[in-house]
């Protein structure tokens, strides 16, 4: 490399050192932005024991969380913040699909015990059971009604 003598040869020297930190910088900036642009790309995998769905204002609509257990659950709410929908899984209760009427009230729950034993159950508005349909271990179907009081009313067969 050879040593600037003139006023020109140094002009140029100054705009090629000036013209090399600028684009230095701007290179600089660019791979940053570049590389922030790769870091906000969504994961593949989200490690959470609980997971909020919220609308845009800022009210719960839906819960994927774990209980004390450890046992999954999924939660889905209305515009009211009220239950509508609710999946629980559990060591101890099998697995149970729920649906809640606009009060909030479980109206169905569907369940399949530890035992393996399905049941589909109905309630009123005031929460009583008011009907079952299951199958028994013995493989035998059933289908029971209830008085509001929540008494057995008739048992088929």
């Amino acid at each position: 490399m050879q040593i600037p003598t003139t006023k020109r040869e140094w002009l140029y020297a100054v705009v090629a050192l000036i013209g090399g930190v600028l684009g230095g910088l701007a290179g600089g900036r660019l791979s940053a932005t570049a590389a922030a642009t790769t870091a906000q790309l969504p994961q593949r995998t989200i490690a959470a024991q609980e997971i909020l769905l919220v609308d845009a204002k800022g009210n719960t609509r839906g819960v994927l969380s774990l209980n004390k257990d450890g046992d999954a659950g999924l939660a889905l709410y209305d515009h009211q913040g009220k239950s509508r929908v609710a999946i629980q899984i559990s060591n101890d209760d099998g697995l149970e699909f729920k649906l809640f009427d606009h009060a909030g009230t479980l109206r169905i729950s569907l369940m399949i015990n530890t035992d393996q034993i399905p049941a589909l159950r109905l309630f009123d508005s005031q929460h009583h059971p008011r009907a079952l349909l299951g199958v028994d271990p013995d493989g035998e179907p059933a289908l029971d009604f209830y008085t509001q009081e929540g008494k057995l009313l008739r048992e088929l067969p």
